[in-house]
């Protein structure tokens, strides 16, 4: 956990010196950090296919090739990973599905039968969750979109109606749209300790370190 912490900081690092500079070189470097955290699970469990994988991109990285389409791609992440995090709590809201932080809150609380305002409670903050992850998809497109130079508009030739510095996009989507998942992740935890002071955790370090815990069960349970 700690090296994957510190491989998403690298990234988030590597990145904002890619746009800014600009430099291909350091966006191919961004691409590698990424794939290398999306590989660490199978790597470490000795995956061929993975070792195979981060050799090809290592031996792009040292060729150089690739490194102008590493430029356009280096804006894709944020918006694909707050889009599928969106879905990832959005789709658990219909169809008669179980909502994804009620799901949470059965698994922390060791029980199905969890008074009913908490359950109520726990399908708002999952509706409230898929809304600010869709907010964070859609002002990281619109940066991305508008971003000059090199963004993505006036990289597929067409001049946007306004345009942004390209750091603005890198602040926002490498720190500003973190920052207001943290502060939601604070803020909905101290209003919930105060509607239901009697959660079945001591603090907010044992809150997270018990949330991380139910990580496996919570997979399994969505994959049903």
């Amino acid at each position: 956990m700690a090296i994957q912490f510190l491989l998403v900081v690298l990234y988030m690092a590597v990145t904002h010196l890619a746009v800014v500079l600009p430099s291909d070189r350091m966006a191919l470097i961004s691409i590698n950090l990424l794939a290398l955290i999306v590989l660490l699970g199978p790597l470490k469990k000795r995956e061929p296919w993975a070792y195979f994988g981060m050799a090809a991109l290592v031996a792009m990285l040292c060729l150089g090739s690739g490194a102008r389409l590493a430029q356009i791609v280096i804006f894709l992440p944020p918006i694909v990973m707050n889009v599928g995090l969106c879905w990832l709590f959005g789709h658990t809201l219909v169809g008669g599905r179980t909502p994804l932080v009620v799901r949470m809150v059965r698994l922390l609380h060791g029980r199905d039968d969890v008074p009913e305002p908490v359950l109520r409670y726990a399908r708002r903050v999952t509706a409230v969750w898929t809304g600010l992850f869709l907010f964070n998809a859609a002002v990281c497109l619109v940066l991305a979109l508008c971003a000059t130079p090199g963004g993505l508009l006036l990289a597929a030739g067409y001049r946007p109606m306004f345009t942004v510095p390209v750091r603005d996009w890198s602040l926002f989507s490498d720190i500003g749209s973190n920052v207001l998942v943290g502060l939601m992740f604070v803020a909905e935890y101290t209003w919930r300790r105060q509607l239901f002071p009697w959660q079945p955790y001591r603090n907010f370090f044992d809150f997270l370190r018990r949330a991380a815990a139910i990580g496996p069960a919570l997979f399994t349970d969505l994959m049903r």
